[in-house]
């Protein structure tokens, strides 16, 4: 297993550097307008044909583009294919007076990110400008992102693995899509987010493309941050030990995105390689997760959540109360969920039939005292959100950026 990690971009303390935008229009008063309202935000080119266009975008970094579609020589069509052909990372912003419903469905098709009417509106082109030039942003840090859990894992397919099911996954894909497109938030009401998206919102896609790739892990990483925010609170935990707590649940298999897929699948393997690649996730999530931003006791508790109260678990074989609490959570919490949900190999248990097997092995692999007070919420009826076909009823459904507040 390969041990390089990898650091995505972080905010700097400088000053960011400027974005760079080529304006394309033959006609010199929009050409130049646009120019005026954009250059006090960003570094702005011009060109006054597609000819030209294409020789800057040849020789010169742009980030974004505005087409008109209307020019002499090359038209704004062609052009717009060229960029798509030779660019496919720079966005395109069509600005046009003489558009049509099929010039802009042909936009649509070739990934143009907004198609504005001539005489334009200074408002309008500056949102439409910063929108895309976050999308873009956004894109960049994903496939970055992505580049670094090949490395991580060592094997280029794996992260091309994740790509080609992200395109199979319509849940992935909306995921995805609000990730790239939606305008960044941050903590605060209003506040602009540095550097796009937010880390867990891409992990989300992640975890959500894992769980596309086996019937029977849909919906697991939901249930299990449910079910382990209940026993934080149930233990009177603070509102950001519950959210940390909530958060490592939730992204607690994201290392099984280099497992084999036979083995999400349940299928023999030889022990050792089937080992192998089963106790490597826990290693594999944590350094997936120390350099995202997240806080810092998450990817820890994420490490540690196959460690068991007896000291034979892994990746580390710690005891008792040397393994996290958040991690001691997650195991019962995951291990109910397995137990209590259909799996290739065996039917599901009944939560009471469940119950007997997690008492069995308190002092074992769980933490006696939390399998006690998780029993009493099963027991209560507080588990019960969680429907006979295994998902969250609606009322209930969790997402980890979401904080339902304090019980």
């Amino acid at each position: 297993m390969a041990s390089e990690s990898f650091t995505p971009d972080t905010p700097s303390l400088e000053a960011p550097e400027r974005a760079r935008v080529l304006i394309v229009d033959d006609e010199r008063g929009p050409r130049e307008s646009l120019r005026m309202i954009l250059s006090g935000s960003y570094d702005v080119e011009t060109a006054d044909g597609g000819a030209e266009a294409l020789e800057l975008l040849r020789t010169t970094a742009i980030d974004l583009v505005t087409v008109d579609l209307n020019m002499p020589g090359m038209k704004g069509e062609e052009l717009m294919r060229t960029i798509r052909a030779e660019l496919p990372q720079t966005e395109i912003i069509i600005i046009t007076g003489c558009g049509s419903i099929e010039t802009a469905v042909e936009g649509i098709r070739h990934g143009v990110f907004d198609y504005l009417a001539k005489p334009f509106d200074v408002v309008q082109v500056s949102a439409s400008v910063e929108r895309a030039l976050e999308r873009r942003q956004s894109r960049t840090r994903m496939i970055a992102s992505l580049e670094g859990i090949s490395r991580i894992l060592g094997r280029n397919r794996d992260a091309e693995l994740v790509l080609d099911e992200v395109g199979t996954s319509s849940l992935a894909q909306e995921r995805l899509r609000q990730v790239l497109e939606e305008p960044a938030i941050g903590p605060e009401a209003g506040s602009a987010r540095v550097g796009g998206p937010s880390t867990t919102e891409f992990l989300e896609v992640l975890a959500e493309t894992i769980e596309s790739r086996d019937l029977f892990m849909r919906g697991h990483a939901r249930r299990v941050a449910y079910y382990a925010d209940l026993l934080a609170a149930g233990l009177c935990l603070s509102r950001e030990e519950r959210r940390n707590v909530r958060t490592a649940a939730f992204l607690h298999d994201i290392g099984k995105v280099g497992a084999p897929s036979d083995v999400l699948h349940g299928a023999v393997l030889p022990e050792l390689e089937r080992l192998s690649a089963v106790r490597s996730h826990a290693d594999i999530g944590e350094r997936l997760l120390l350099p995202l931003g997240l806080d810092a006791p998450v990817a820890q508790y994420v490490r540690y959540h196959h460690e068991r109260f007896d000291g034979a678990g892994y990746p580390d074989g710690l005891v008792g109360e040397a393994i996290p609490l958040a991690s001691r959570i997650i195991a019962i919490c995951d291990a109910f969920d397995a137990m209590t949900c259909d799996r290739p190999y065996r039917r599901a248990r009944t939560p009471d039939e469940t119950l007997v097997e997690l008492r069995a092995e308190a002092g074992g692999q769980f933490d006696p005292n939390l399998v006690g007070t998780f029993s009493q919420l099963v027991i209560s009826g507080a588990t019960d959100a969680v429907n006979e076909a295994g998902t969250l009823s609606e009322a209930e459904e969790f997402a980890p950026q979401h904080d339902r507040g304090a019980a």
